[in-house]
């Protein structure tokens, strides 16, 4: 009989326990997608890779955005969206590797209602064969498997990821309590001091930013480029636009890049073109390559070097989500032609 009890009590205490995770990632959930601002919460980095690609699903976007940190903090849908009249999606994720970005550009490209694939190259550029994703990250959350396959019982995963994990108990508490920061009617771009990814870049981050990343390079190995070929492939027969950029990194950066690795930042550059323009002329779907990793306003930016606040950078390799409006109004307007060049000539 004891034990009876002490079963009862232990399994009663447990499914209370679940119900209350349940419960508040429910609300939680709720709250943030239907928010004014909840959008925004797609810009911050915690569990990101748990919740995303169901968010994915619940939002429907018509653009998406996939691609590591660069891209995360770069566009912003509550700016994106009024701008170009459209529902857009987030999907980028700190510090995302070459598989996980092919990842995403196959989930993205399986849904119907996406119609814009904007990635950031940056992204190719990480991982290994050895380590191919980062923590929070699984296949089953996505609607393909790496070969194309519808993944099976995507629902339960969904599920059980979005309602049960502690990666989602941890971002839907994060994206709650940064939306109960704002005010009536503010935006995160109205509270750079709780939304950090509307902050400027000052001096000190720049100097120490550029210490920091001073061994930094830029180039792809075999296996990120085995990535990048299986990312082009996957979009062959899309229906969705397709825009590759190579991000703006700050002109204090890419000196190191070249310092370190000319060759190699060369070879980066070179083997994206030579790719997409072998991709362009085999397949229906072309993809649009726009290299804004060259000298341009933006990244000679040197307001920060001079002591004084930076109007595009949130870091030396991060831009701040008006920035990134202005990459997308070269992009998809063909708007500031000296901000970017267009490698595919569309």
């Amino acid at each position: 009989m004891e034990s009876r009890r002490y079963l009862s009590w232990f399994f009663g205490i447990a499914g209370a326990i679940v119900t209350l995770a349940i419960g508040f990632n429910a609300l939680s959930d709720a709250y943030i997608l239907h928010h004014r601002a909840g959008a925004s919460v797609q810009l911050v980095s915690g569990f990101e890779r748990v919740l995303k690609p169901a968010w994915l699903v619940s939002i429907k976007p018509s653009m998406v955005f996939i691609g590591s940190s660069r891209a995360r903090i770069a566009f912003d849908p509550t700016l994106v969206d009024p701008e170009f009249h459209v529902k857009s999606f987030n999907y980028g994720v700190s510090s995302a590797s070459a598989y996980e970005t092919r990842r995403f550009i196959q989930d993205a490209a399986a849904q119907p209602n996406i119609r814009t694939i904007i990635v950031a190259l940056d992204a190719f550029t990480s991982g290994s064969a050895a380590q191919p994703f980062g923590g929070g990250f699984d296949e089953l959350r996505l609607a393909v498997t790496p070969q194309g396959a519808p993944t099976p019982r995507r629902d339960l995963w969904l599920f059980t990821s979005r309602y049960l994990s502690g990666g989602a108990l941890g971002m839907h508490a994060l994206g709650v309590w940064l939306l109960a920061q704002l005010g009536p009617g503010q935006l995160a771009a109205d509270r750079p001091d709780v939304f950090t990814e509307y902050g400027h870049m000052t001096p000190a981050k720049f100097q120490h930013e550029l210490t920091r990343r001073a061994e930094r390079t830029m180039h792809l190995t075999d296996w990120q480029k085995s990535e990048l070929q299986k990312s082009l492939a996957a979009v062959c027969q899309s229906k969705a636009a397709v825009y590759f950029y190579f991000p703006p990194d700050n002109m204090a950066i890419i000196a190191h890049y070249l310092a370190n690795d000319r060759q190699g930042f060369a070879a980066f550059k070179q083997t994206v073109r030579d790719d997409v323009l072998r991709h362009n002329a085999t397949c229906p779907n072309k993809v649009h390559l726009f290299d804004f990793m060259t000298s341009n306003r933006i990244t000679r930016d040197d307001a920060a070097a001079h002591g004084k606040l930076s109007p595009y950078y949130l870091d030396p390799i991060h831009i701040r989500p008006p920035t990134g409006l202005m990459l997308l109004k070269r992009m998809l307007l063909g708007e500031d032609r000296e901000l970017g060049i267009d490698q595919t000539g569309g």
